[in-house]
C-alpha cells in the first residue's frame, strides 16, 4: 500500500522539503502542474530524489514555460501534437524514476485558452466556434490515448486516464457534453471498447461528486461500474458544486469504498495544507485503510 501526497499540498513546494517530509510520514510524491516551470525538472528530481520516496508524474507535468491547455481530445492540430509531446516527455520522466503508471485528464469537447481552464463558469459560456463535436472529441481522445499507450508500453509505464469534472453551471448551459469521461458509464464504455490492459482509470472521487451533482447519478457508482478499471486514486473532498480540493475527513462519501481498494495507489490532492494537515490527512487515510 503506498500513500501520496500531491505537490498542490504544499504551499510552498520546495522540492528537497517536499522530498523530506514525504520520507518522514512515509509518503510518496506526486509532481503536479502548481510547480514552477523549469527546463531542468528532470535533472532536479533525478538529483534529489530518494529511495524511500516513491514518486508519481501527474498530467501537466513537467509545466511548459508557454502555458496551454492540454487537451488530447483537441482537433486544433497545434494543441493536440503539444498535449502529445507533453505527455510523451511526462512518461519518459515517469519511466526515469520508476514510476509505475502516469495519469492524464481526460480530453475536452471545446477548444480552451489557459485562463478559461478551471473556469466552468466561463466555460458555460463559450461561443459555439469554440465548442468541438462530440464524437469527434471522443475519435480523436481514443486515437490519442493509443498512441501514447504504445509510447508507455515500450518503457515499461502504464497509462491512467482521469475522470472529468462538469459542473451543475456547465450542465444547466447545455455543456454537459463538452468535458468527456465524467460518468461512470462512460469511463467503463470507453476502456471497455478500448480493450487495453495497459490503459486504466485514475478515480478523482471530487470530479465524482461535482459530476454526481450536474448529472444526477450516485457518485459511489464509479466504485462498481468502474471497478475493473480502477487503478488509481485522488482524494480529496468538496461541497458538490465545485472542484475544491477541501480535506476529507473519516465520514467523507467515499470512505466505505476505501478498505477494498488497499492496494491502489491513492494520491491526497487536498490543496495547500500546513505541514500538521498533511500529516493529518494521512492519519485520516490510513484509518480509513486499516
Amino acid at each position: 500500500m503506498v500513500l501520496y501526497l500531491s505537490t498542490g499540498a504544499f504551499a510552498e513546494p520546495d522540492l528537497p522539503a517536499m522530498l523530506a517530509e514525504c520520507a518522514t510520514l512515509g509518503a510518496g510524491l506526486e509532481f503536479t502542474a502548481n510547480l514552477a516551470p523549469a527546463p531542468d525538472w528532470p535533472a532536479r528530481i533525478a538529483a534529489a530524489r530518494s529511495p524511500a520516496v516513491p514518486l508519481l508524474v501527474h498530467n501537466y507535468f513537467p509545466p511548459p514555460a508557454a502555458p496551454f491547455v492540454l487537451n488530447l481530445a483537441a482537433t486544433d492540430p497545434a494543441i493536440r501534437n503539444a498535449s502529445l509531446a507533453l505527455a510523451r516527455a511526462a512518461i519518459d520522466l515517469t519511466a526515469a524514476i520508476a514510476a509505475p503508471f502516469y495519469s492524464v485528464h481526460s480530453g475536452f469537447a471545446m477548444n480552451l485558452s489557459a485562463d478559461q481552464l478551471g473556469r466552468p463558469e466561463t466555460q458555460a459560456a463559450l461561443a459555439i466556434d469554440h465548442l468541438i463535436d462530440r464524437d469527434t472529441a471522443l475519435t480523436t481522445f481514443r486515437e490519442s490515448v493509443r498512441e501514447l499507450s504504445r509510447f508507455a508500453t515500450d518503457r515499461g509505464v502504464t497509462l491512467l486516464l482521469e475522470n472529468n469534472v462538469v459542473t451543475a453551471t456547465q450542465a444547466a448551459a447545455g455543456r454537459a457534453d463538452t468535458l468527456l469521461l465524467t460518468s461512470p458509464r462512460e469511463c467503463r464504455q470507453f476502456l471497455d471498447d478500448l480493450a487495453d490492459p495497459t490503459v486504466g482509470l485514475l478515480l478523482d472521487v471530487a470530479h465524482a461528486r461535482v459530476a454526481a451533482t450536474a448529472l444526477g447519478f450516485d457518485p459511489a457508482a464509479f466504485f462498481t461500474v468502474c471497478a475493473p478499471h480502477i487503478r488509481g486514486l485522488h482524494l480529496s473532498d468538496n461541497d458538490g458544486q465545485r472542484d475544491s480540493n477541501q480535506p476529507f475527513t473519516a465520514d467523507a462519501w467515499f470512505a466505505p469504498a476505501l478498505r477494498d481498494l488497499r492496494d491502489c495507489p491513492m494520491v491526497i490532492e487536498v490543496y495547500r495544507l500546513d505541514q500538521n494537515a498533511r500529516a493529518a490527512q494521512l492519519t485520516t487515510l490510513r484509518t480509513l485503510l486499516a
